[in-house]
């Protein structure tokens, strides 16, 4: 029973994190979009013509971005939280020529925090899932080995 456990424990730790994170997306409302920086032609529309969009442009909910061919565009949306500071904010890029909606999807920045933390999520992470698989030693492997004729046997 302890043994299960143990192999239990990282599965637990590693959905616990997530579900932390995943549940911090919900805290915070989205204040303002503002185009932070392009390179090429991108232009914008609330549904009617579509007019170049400088940087520093505040974007609605629901607008429309359209990339002309090696455009690119970043993003950025800023939360605040219930006292009105700034709580996070979050940077989307979009790349090539296309069309894309402005909505309040972006979630980069809940899933990977800034600076050390994000190392240090990532190496607890991949060190969680490595200690899951080690851990389990239930389904192990048949030896394999090759027959008199060059056939695969199993043992």
């Amino acid at each position: 029973m302890a043994k299960k456990m143990l192999r239990l424990t990282p599965l637990l730790l590693f959905t616990t994190m997530f579900v932390a994170t995943a549940s911090a997306q919900e805290t915070g409302k989205l204040d303002k979009i503002v185009l932070e920086a392009k390179t090429g032609s991108v232009m914008t529309s609330t549904g009617g013509q579509y007019l170049t969009a400088d940087v520093g442009k505040q974007l609605v909910d629901g607008e429309n971005m359209m990339l002309g061919d090696g455009s690119d565009a970043t993003v950025v949306y800023y939360y605040l939280d219930d006292d009105g500071n700034l709580e996070r904010k979050c940077t989307e890029k979009y790349r090539g020529a296309d069309t894309y909606v402005i909505d309040d999807s972006c979630v980069v920045a809940v899933l990977l925090p800034s600076g050390s933390r994000a190392a240090a999520g990532i190496i607890i992470g991949a060190g969680l899932i490595g200690a899951a698989i080690i851990g389990n030693d239930e389904v192990s492997p048949e030896p394999l080995s090759s027959g008199p004729n060059g056939s695969i046997r199993h043992f």
